[in-house]
């Protein structure tokens, strides 16, 4: 449910231990200034090597609208991240939420170099060069702006779609982070040759390759190119020598729903695991599917984000120094 950025920082002035700020990049790759949401955990000034930590899913506002799905009911993931930080559970953290989609929320560019067409008038994409934005100028203005996370370690985790830019990263920048937590993704198949379906074959996905949602980021009729060269499973299928060697400096922690529909994401997210085992990529062990209960939904999510954080990084030891 779309909620004003205004109503968001109220509620989160009034809410939080630590802030959150809004802040935007004037972007030459997008040719707009693109907002993004920071939470910033108390005491951040003069700390030193403070993990990072990037958040997506589509819109910036997802990850901090409490109405954003009907699941929840009492806090926004990033309320529960900085109760975790206050409460000694968790180190302190600093999240970025970047915006991926557009103004309105219709169209996902997915973290791509967006190869569809989209109407002149949909406010947000710009461009559409969303994977020079992420890896020429968000990334590195985080690192300017928080120089506290200097050293620190290097997190991303995403729900759903925002799985899938997880993997994206993963692949494309390999070895740039550290700890990447993927929620129910929507993974690629290689080749996006889908072995569910009655005729499996090339494009036989009928998600990847025919949902109108994904006409603007990738084409209709599907650009052939931009199939191949954003489909992260065909590239960690593929990885030999550095780049497989980067690949697998990332440790990967994957959960998915139990199952809605045709098993949900379930066989995406056995597929993708195996995979990365495979590969010999580290992943986190135990049952892949979060809990028998576990929907396609936020509260699940938020809950998944705060279980892969302390596998990741734990709380903070006393006497270790950490500076916040």
């Amino acid at each position: 449910m779309p909620v004003s950025q205004g109503n968001i920082l109220l509620r989160h002035r009034r809410s939080l231990v630590g802030s959150l700020r809004l802040r935007y990049v004037q972007s030459e790759a997008l040719g707009i200034r693109k907002p993004f949401y920071v939470y910033e955990p108390p005491g951040l000034a003069g700390a030193a090597r403070v993990p990072v930590l990037y958040l997506f899913r589509g819109h910036e506002r997802e990850w901090v609208n409490l109405r954003e799905d009907a699941s929840r009911n009492r806090r926004t993931a990033v309320e529960a991240l900085d109760a975790a930080i206050a409460g000694g559970a968790l180190p302190p953290i600093v999240a970025v939420l970047p915006g991926l989609n557009s103004t309105n929320n219709h169209v996902p560019s997915l973290g791509i170099d967006m190869a569809g067409r989209w109407p002149l008038t949909l406010r947000g994409l710009g461009t559409g060069r969303f994977w020079h934005y992420l890896a020429h100028e968000l990334l590195p203005r985080t690192e300017r702006d928080y120089p506290e996370t200097a050293g620190g370690a290097r997190l991303m985790a995403g729900f759903s779609l925002g799985g899938f830019t997880v993997s994206l990263l993963a692949t494309h920048l390999p070895g740039f982070f550290h700890h990447a937590g993927i929620y129910d993704g929507l993974f690629m198949w290689p080749g996006h040759d889908d072995p569910r379906q009655p005729a499996p074959g090339p494009c036989s996905d009928p998600v990847w390759c025919r949902a109108p949602i994904f006409d603007a980021a990738l084409g209709r009729p599907r650009d052939a190119l931009a199939m191949r060269r954003w489909n992260p499973t065909d590239v960690l299928q593929t990885a030999t020598g550095d780049l497989l060697g980067a690949i697998r400096k990332t440790a990967f922690f994957v959960r998915c729903a139990s199952g809605e529909g045709n098993r949900g994401n379930r066989d995406r997210a056995h597929f993708f695991v195996d995979l990365l085992r495979e590969r010999g990529v580290p992943t986190a062990g135990g049952e892949i599917v979060f809990h028998p209960e576990a929907t396609h939904s936020w509260h699940w999510t938020d809950r998944f984000l705060l279980r892969f954080l302390e596998a990741a990084l734990g709380p903070t030891p006393p006497g270790t120094g950490a500076g916040v």
